[in-house]
């Protein structure tokens, strides 16, 4: 099972690709990243709607108890979902899908080192170490190259 979860992610990074992919040609079909970004949301809230129904996840659980017992920040997820895929519709098509996920892996990689350095948002406390930082800094090396790197 630990195995499965070690190739899921790697089926993600692979969508995210694609996503990007998708949604950069429905804004180009459109003609607005704001409408491409909404349909985006939309079909996806869809598909968690048809999985919640066919998991039978019991609608008792939104309720105004459990909302109210929510931190602020537990919101911004969405938010932030949107604020990636509009992003990523505005920018792909200038940069390209390589640059673009190179900055951003090493973005999400520095910030994820932190976040457990320090147990930021529920997450279990991993310090920092020698081996963390040198992959923090071969992965910054890395988007480096790609961005800034010779082509061909």
């Amino acid at each position: 099972m630990r195995n499965l979860l070690l190739v899921i992610p790697l089926l993600v990074g692979m969508g995210v690709v694609i996503q990007s992919g998708a949604n950069t040609q429905l804004r180009a079909m459109l003609g607005s990243p704001f409408l491409a970004a909404l349909i985006s949301f939309s079909t996806g809230a869809l598909s968690l709607l048809i999985l919640n129904i066919i998991v039978g996840t019991d609608p008792s659980l939104l309720n105004s108890e459990h909302i109210m017992r929510t931190r602020w920040w537990m919101w911004l997820g969405g938010i932030l979902g949107a604020f990636f895929i509009t992003s990523v519709i505005f920018i792909a098509p200038i940069i390209g899908p390589t640059k673009l996920f190179g900055l951003i892996i090493a973005s999400q990689l520095i910030f994820s080192v932190i976040v457990d350095h320090y147990g930021w948002m529920g997450f279990d406390v991993q310090a920092i170490n020698f081996r963390k930082i040198i992959g923090v800094l071969l992965l910054i090396a890395g988007a480096f190259l790609v961005q800034w790197g010779k082509e061909g």
